[in-house]
């Protein structure tokens, strides 16, 4: 599959489930209670800490390597499914200790649920990175898709039914299993019986650093919700939950249908040149299309949260907006990741991963007593600090390009998408006088209304803008648009 096919499928995938998940949650958040979704988000740091622990980065090594052999592959099936099984029973058995320590009886059932969850979504992983060094985007597309329809539709069923945060949680199961049993038909490969103590070496010395690397994201990232569900109580968790939830959907799309697949692309390329050309072109890419979606969602921050979510979450609108940065800052920082994967500079991603969970948890040992915000701000800290150092480090050893080159295509990347937010933000003042307000119904039309408004000024500004300057992503757009 060529170069454009990759990202347009890698693309069509992300941005697919995005809708799903996003449609569907919007649904669940008005038949559940905000205590539902932070019931699931106190917990949601230990179950992706055992997601993360289950590949040790083995997937990584397989992608990096040139041409993996049928017993490399075997060897990180049998690896992860080993460590997939021993993991999810102590996720059953430790649950009641859990949910003592959290005080909430209801613990102990969402951990078993996803202990056994687990263990099949561990086996998924190699038929996944099988097909996806096959740069075969495709079948990964349609396989993810068809999975994800299934059990959203089952989730919400479920909450129709009464189940409340079972909604959320049972479905999970079903998910790996169905993706699962979807790679196994979709790739027609079955793991062979043999391990090679070779392979493994190869494969844990490259991927060890990068696991222990995604641990520290994953504190970072989710360290939060429990602390609020701890000390607090499981609203607040659901508060920080959803508003950190929405933040991550179109940053999300942006990382794993550029970034992911970026890798894929780039550890491919052999000729140095030609991967560096692919290196600045992909990062005033990635840039301005990050910074265009902060943009656009800070300013029209409050009738997304009210079109979206309805009156009962208004109160997740600061914590969006905070975490918008927080998200912003995180797929900057992935993809300077992706750079020192290039180069396998894999030991600075890991010591870096410490150090910026350190600070973000020295400062949240400092704040937490003082509300919310304030706690989402450690979030953006620490991320923010992790990207300066990478921003540093990519210039003086990686050699990509200098300081002031990415000073440059920060500036240029940044300049449409700041100006077209802050007029973004001046047609919903101006609007405001005019929209609907008193019922339900005339309420949730006026975010819609809203929602327009700040949709059709901010892409107006950026097109304008874009044409008036010739824009590197502006150009790329049209010439695609024109050709097809």
């Amino acid at each position: 599959m060529a170069g454009e096919k990759v990202y347009r499928w890698s693309f069509i995938d992300r941005a697919s489930i995005a809708v799903i998940n996003l449609v569907t949650n919007l649904i669940l958040a008005r038949l559940l209670t905000q205590g539902d979704f932070g019931l699931l988000a106190m917990v949601a740091l230990f179950t992706v800490i055992a997601a993360d622990l289950s590949g040790c980065g083995l997937s990584d090594g397989l992608i990096h390597k040139p041409n993996p052999t049928e017993s490399d592959y075997s060897t990180v099936f049998i690896f992860n499914s080993a460590v997939g099984l021993t993991l999810g029973s102590a996720f059953f058995l430790s649950a009641p200790l859990w949910a003592n320590f959290f005080g909430y009886s209801e613990i102990t059932s969402i951990m078993r649920i996803f202990g056994v969850s687990f263990f099949f979504q561990t086996m998924g992983y190699v038929q996944e990175t099988r097909l996806r060094k096959q740069l075969k985007m495709k079948t990964v597309c349609l396989v993810r898709v068809g999975a994800t329809l299934t059990v959203s539709v089952m989730a919400i069923i479920v909450a129709l039914l009464g189940g409340g945060y079972y909604a959320l949680v049972c479905t999970q199961i079903l998910l790996n299993f169905i993706i699962f049993i979807y790679y196994t038909i979709a790739s027609r490969w079955f793991p062979q019986l043999q391990f090679s103590k070779q392979a493994f070496r190869e494969f844990f010395s490259y991927g060890f650093h990068l696991m222990l690397a995604y641990l520290a994201t994953i504190i970072e990232r989710n360290i939060n919700p429990a602390v609020l569900g701890r000390y607090y109580n499981p609203a607040a968790s659901g508060v920080y939950y959803q508003g950190g939830k929405l933040a991550q959907v179109p940053y999300g799309v942006s990382e794993s249908s550029i970034n992911a697949p970026f890798f894929v692309v780039a550890s491919n390329e052999e000729n140095p040149d030609r991967q560096r050309r692919l290196v600045e072109e992909m990062t005033t890419t990635m840039l301005t299309i990050n910074f265009s979606i902060i943009a656009l969602l800070f300013a029209a921050a409050t009738p997304i949260i009210g079109c979206m979510l309805g009156a009962k979450w208004m109160n997740c609108i600061p914590i969006f907006r905070i975490l918008l940065f927080a998200e912003c800052l995180f797929a900057i920082k992935q993809y300077f990741i992706t750079l020192c994967k290039l180069r396998a500079k894999t030991r600075f991603v890991r010591n870096l991963g410490f150090g910026e969970v350190a600070f973000q948890l020295a400062l949240l040992a400092i704040f937490w007593r003082y509300g919310i915000e304030l706690i989402a701000a450690t979030q953006v800290a620490g991320v923010a600090f992790a990207t300066i150092v990478y921003t540093i480090y990519s210039a003086r050893t990686l050699k990509f390009f200098t300081l002031r080159g990415i000073a440059a295509i920060i500036g240029r990347a940044a300049w449409i998408p700041l100006i077209a937010g802050l007029l973004t933000a001046v047609a919903l003042y101006l609007f405001a006088p005019y929209a609907p307000t008193g019922t339900f119904a005339r309420t949730n039309i006026s975010a819609l209304a809203n929602c327009l408004v700040a949709c059709t000024t901010f892409s107006a500004t950026t097109l304008l803008l874009g044409a008036a300057t010739n824009s590197g992503l502006y150009l790329l757009l049209r010439q695609k648009l024109l050709r097809h």
